[in-house]
Parts: structure tokens; sequence; C-alpha cells
């Protein structure tokens, strides 16, 4: 469960993060893309972060990894 987890934050992060920059190339030009249509990305990426802080969370914040302990 907490590499589902981990999972989740890392790609909620990437979306969030490149949001921005794939939309203002989406569009092609110098502008800054639709707002609205960038806080809903933004918006979307934050939720599945936070999914997956809490099913790292509710695990007990364990690490499945066998070399760390």
């Amino acid at each position: 469960m907490t590499t589902i987890g981990w999972i989740l934050i890392v790609v909620g992060a990437l979306v969030n993060y490149l949001a921005k920059p794939v939309l203002k190339k989406a569009t092609k030009t110098n502008d800054d893309p639709e707002q609205k249509l960038l806080y809903i990305i933004k918006i979307i990426g934050l939720c599945v972060v936070i999914a997956g802080a809490v099913m790292i969370f509710m695990a007990g914040g364990k690490v499945d990894v066998g070399t760390i302990r």
C-alpha cells in the first residue's frame, strides 16, 4: 500500500510541476495558459498527492524496502 502511495505522490507532484509548461507548449503561444484550466489541473495533481499521503499514513508510514528497517 505504501508503494502505491509513493507512486501517487510522485505522479501528482509531476502533474503539478509540469502543468504550466505542457499547457503553454500545447497552445503554442507565449501568453500564459488559460488560468482556469491550469488551476483545475493543479488541484487534481494536489489531490493525487494528498491521496498518496493518506495511503502512506494509513499504512503506518513504513517503507517497503528490505534494506531499510
